[in-house]
């Protein structure tokens, strides 16, 4: 009976070890990750509705572009996969400064939204080649009025 307890005993004690490790693994991976300056302009939806685009400057000659079609309000940390399935949610791209633009797929987390707030994030993305994009970013607000619709 003293040997099945001490078994089920280091059973959640290893258990317990794992969830701690798995738990804190992502936020010191995260904080590894390069952060980049990035400005958060007001922009409009494809419909003419409420949008706002990340423009993160990725290094001298690249600017990663993320558009996230909803209005800049999220009182919460936010996940978005690009590209989503609805085709509602936003895209991104990667910008040469000589050159075509490039889609990204992956995905983008932002702290809290509110305009006139440094906006916080990071993003994992990749290109058709399997190029890897990944950092962080803290954008400062464009003061640009944007009228949509």
């Amino acid at each position: 009976m003293v040997s099945r307890n001490q078994f089920f005993l280091v059973l959640i004690l290893i258990t317990v070890i794992l969830g701690i490790a798995l738990y804190t693994f992502p936020m010191h991976h995260t904080d590894a990750l390069p952060i980049f300056p990035a400005i958060v302009y007001r922009d409009c939806a494809p419909w003419d509705g409420a949008a706002f685009t990340i423009s993160v400057q990725y290094d001298s000659v690249a600017t990663i572009m993320i558009s996230i079609w909803q209005s800049p309000n999220f009182k919460s940390q936010v996940m978005f996969e690009f590209p989503d399935e609805s085709g509602q949610v936003g895209n991104t791209y990667i910008l040469p400064e000589l050159g075509p633009y490039t889609i990204l797929h992956g995905e983008v987390a932002l702290e809290r939204v509110e305009q006139g707030m440094p906006l916080e994030g990071r993003f994992s993305l990749m290109d058709e080649r399997g190029a890897q994009f990944e950092g962080r970013f803290v954008a400062e607000w464009n003061n640009q009025v944007v009228m949509c619709g």
